[in-house]
């Protein structure tokens, strides 16, 4: 009995107009915005190819040296080995290749190829494959972040002009989606090249530039239909 009388209580208590789609019912404005944003670093993801031959019972002990020898490269970023491969060559011995990689800053790319050469030995080849100049994850957070504020910006400036322009209307944001962004590419420069060449007093800070875009929905109810529903 009591679980009924609470129906009772809850139906009565829900609007009449609660079932009503008010969609049809609302002043709706359908922008289309942009921003663009340039994301911009001073550091590099560095690729080394490592070459050894070892005997079996070195095997225990290549990647403890290849790491060390890495820090030596630079201990300014983390390496991390990306593949490793082996194979017994006809001497006997064990062939090694191994990828490794590291975000590196500007100041530590001048001469890597003369520094890569130092640390190699008979046996044990160090060489510097590729130098990108591409974004973090975290700068890539940061601008998406920016992009996103820039177009709520652009939305709020569009409803306060609305509103000023109609006072009675009492615009509001009623709907936005991100529809497209541009993909962050590897910046297209002879990224070796500029490095060995950079002065390391100088950094450089290399950009690119990305793009959001949103539909965004501003809506107004007229206000003979909000008196009525009110």
């Amino acid at each position: 009995m009591k679980k009924f009388l609470l129906l009772i209580l809850v139906a009565f208590s829900i609007p009449a107009w609660a079932d009503i789609n008010l969609e049809p019912l609302l002043n709706k404005v359908v922008l289309q915005l942009q921003a663009e944003q340039w994301i911009t670093t001073k550091t590099a993801l560095v690729d080394v190819s490592i070459n050894a031959a070892v005997t079996d019972q070195g095997i225990e002990k290549i990647q403890a040296n290849v790491t060390q020898k890495l820090n030596q490269l630079s201990d300014k970023g983390e390496w991390h080995v990306l593949s490793f491969n082996r194979q017994l060559d006809r001497s006997g011995l064990e062939s090694i290749q191994m990828k490794a990689q590291a975000r590196l800053p500007q100041t530590e790319l001048g001469n890597l190829r003369g520094k890569a050469k130092s640390i190699s030995k008979p046996g044990e080849t160090f060489a510097i494959d590729n130098v990108h100049f591409t974004p973090s994850d975290e700068e890539i957070r940061d601008a998406n972040t920016a992009l996103r504020n820039n177009l709520y910006l652009q939305a709020k400036t569009e409803i306060d002009n609305l509103n000023k322009l109609y006072p009675d209307q009492k615009y509001y944001l009623h709907e936005i989606n991100f529809i497209s962004q541009m993909p962050i590419a590897p910046m297209p420069m002879n990224a070796m090249v500029r490095a060995e060449a950079m002065p390391a007093s100088q950094p450089l800070s290399v950009g690119n530039k990305t793009s959001l875009q949103a539909m965004v929905t501003v809506a107004s109810m007229p206000a003979v239909v909000a008196q009525k529903l009110s």
